[in-house]
């Protein structure tokens, strides 16, 4: 089993976990997952692939949900347009 198989073995054994308690508890494993995926991002050498796995991640947050979705354009039109002109005003 390659490296890629044992992480994506992993991230499928704790998907199956269920997480009880509190909405601090599960955030902070949110925030943990996110770091790891960051990290393992980063990792990627192809720029293509790690492009598209973000594009993929983002998509698979935002789902259907609206709210989430023009949130995540309005903070990638941040992002990109801040550092480019400083005349933008979000």
């Amino acid at each position: 089993m390659d490296e890629f198989e044992e992480i994506l073995v992993d991230i499928i054994d704790e998907e199956e976990e269920e997480f009880e308690g509190e909405d601090d508890i599960k955030l902070a494993e949110i925030f943990r997952l996110a770091n790891k995926l960051v990290k393992l991002l980063e990792g990627i050498k192809s720029h293509e692939l790690r492009e598209s796995a973000s594009l993929m991640l983002i998509k698979e947050i935002v789902g259907e949900d609206k709210l989430l979705l023009g949130l995540a354009s309005k903070m990638l039109q941040d992002i990109t347009f801040n550092q480019e002109d400083e005349k933008y005003v979000s």
